[in-house]
């Protein structure tokens, strides 16, 4: 279980240089077709800063604590759960005027982002728990 945790925070460790240079490109002035998705770069380029030390975290205390291969999927899976209904719900028409950065906000797209913001926490709280039980003295 600890090669996923390495290989998320890995493809985390590429899509921050990704990112990070997509970003460069649009603050010089080269990447004008890219303006439009410049909220959605930066928000993969920090959520993806954030995510690399969880991964590593998370790896090296389940590997301290034994923790069984079971508990250890929760966490990537609610994120995988997020990533997925969020996808989703991106597809759907956003309603007229509202920036695509808050498509999340209205209808059947917020419905199906809460969904997998629902399985996220579902996935922290767990991973919280897991981590607080195995590390109680027996």
């Amino acid at each position: 279980m600890r090669s996923i945790y390495m290989i998320l925070a890995a493809l985390h460790i590429v899509s921050m240089v990704v990112t990070g240079i997509l970003w460069t490109l649009i603050d010089l002035g080269y990447g004008k077709a890219l303006k439009p998705n410049y909220r959605d770069i930066r928000a993969v380029h920090f959520g993806s800063l954030y995510l690399v030390p969880w991964f590593l975290g998370l790896a090296y205390a389940f590997d301290v604590l034994k923790v069984p291969s079971w508990h250890q999927i929760f966490f990537p899976a609610g994120l995988g759960a997020l990533v997925f209904f969020s996808g989703v719900a991106y597809v759907f028409p956003r309603p007229p005027g509202l920036d695509p950065f808050y498509y999340w906000t209205k209808g059947w797209a917020m419905v199906l982002s809460m969904i997998g913001l629902a399985c996220l926490v579902f996935a922290l709280f767990w991973t919280a728990a897991v981590l607080v039980i195995y590390s109680l003295p027996a």
